[in-house]
């Protein structure tokens, strides 16, 4: 007896029918998120299943879950195949498992595989939708980059960004904000990195993203020439490496002197510029001035709290004691500085 079960897919019922599949007989998804830009770069007669495997055995653990389907015995958890047997979702556990079945011929284990059938005639985006359940949530989730690319399926299927927004469980703007981040990669950053298919590249995604969403970014870009270019240069040669140095960046970008640090010494002597010009850009000074604000700030609550607290007013005490000393050796060094200053003029004027 054939096992189905029908799932609701935003509103369809979709029935799945659980079959039985030589690995060998399934086709690789070309535009399934971890490879579709690689695939995208070659040829249309290249994009082909050995080119697809080649890719997933090369960027992903495939050798790990090869050996994790050899220790399991065989394939576990079904995939999911459209109905001219096309996988719509388990790519690598395809890869993994004719990996197995080639190192291991015979084995009645890893010559066939467990799959969920969709039924002929299901829309494309109902296919993304139930992808979008699978991996939201998932322990395989997609990754944010691979996540963009999805909503990007759905607009191309037909949606519009309002319904994308809602089963990703965001707003119109933040479904927007993805796929353009997406964009950019594909567009300025994978194309001048040495090996586009490097799976650390996608990790990067973050950074394209709050660039976009930096309403100061989006606007330094109207003015200077070529700044997502030159952006996708820094994050590629390591300038930007964190989300909170695109965070930072447009304080940078506001001094030239600082943008061409950032290009020659990168983004630390930049930040070590600016905090020079304006103490306040200097983290310890913009803790004390953060801490000064708050003080100023106490309720009276508050300062009955202090004044029936022991231990918080040692530890005020204890920075004011702190402050002083500072202030105090910034005095006499400042002192031995002048006088030092002061005794070479007069050196340099009996020389004169």
């Amino acid at each position: 007896m054939t096992a189905t079960y029908t799932r609701n897919i935003q509103g369809i019922a979709v029935t799945l029918t659980l079959v039985e599949v030589d690995p060998e007989e399934v086709k690789l998804d070309p535009t399934n998120p971890r490879v579709g830009f690689s695939m995208r770069q070659l040829d249309h007669e290249m994009r082909n299943d050995p080119a697809c495997t080649l890719l997933l055995t090369s960027q992903e653990d495939t050798e790990g879950l090869k050996r994790s389907i050899i220790l399991s015995g065989g394939v576990q958890e079904p995939i999911y195949l459209r109905h001219d047997f096309s996988v719509a979702e388990g790519n690598r556990r395809v890869v993994a498992t004719r990996a197995a079945k080639e190192e291991h011929p015979g084995d009645p284990r890893f010559a066939r595989m467990p799959a969920w059938l969709i039924p002929e005639g299901t829309a494309e985006s109902v296919v993304q939708d139930l992808l979008n359940e699978i991996h939201l949530g998932s322990v395989r989730g997609w990754a944010p980059y691979e996540k963009a690319l999805q909503m990007r399926a759905l607009l191309q299927s037909g949606l519009i960004h309002e319904e994308v927004a809602e089963r990703y469980r965001m707003t119109p703007m933040d479904v927007r904000q993805h796929i353009e981040a997406a964009d950019l990669m594909d567009r300025l950053y994978f194309p001048i990195t040495r090996d586009p298919t490097d799976a650390e590249h996608r990790s990067k995604f973050s950074y394209f993203l709050e660039f976009l969403k930096s309403t100061r970014l989006r606007k330094q870009s109207e003015t200077i020439a070529g700044l997502p270019e030159r952006f996708a240069h820094w994050v590629r040669d390591g300038q930007i490496n964190t989300g909170a140095k695109v965070r930072k960046l447009p304080k940078v970008l506001d001094q030239d002197e600082a943008i061409q640090l950032l290009e020659i010494a990168g983004f630390d002597a930049a930040e070590e510029f600016l905090a020079r010009k304006d103490p306040r850009e200097h983290e310890l000074y913009l803790i004390v001035e953060k801490a000064r604000a708050r003080l100023q700030q106490l309720t009276v609550a508050e300062l009955v709290e202090l004044a029936e607290s022991a231990e918080r007013m040692k530890i005020l005490l204890a920075l004011k004691e702190q402050i002083e000393t500072v202030l105090d050796n910034a005095e006499r060094f400042g002192e031995r500085r002048g006088a030092a200053y002061t005794e070479a003029s007069k050196v340099t004027a009996s020389h004169a």
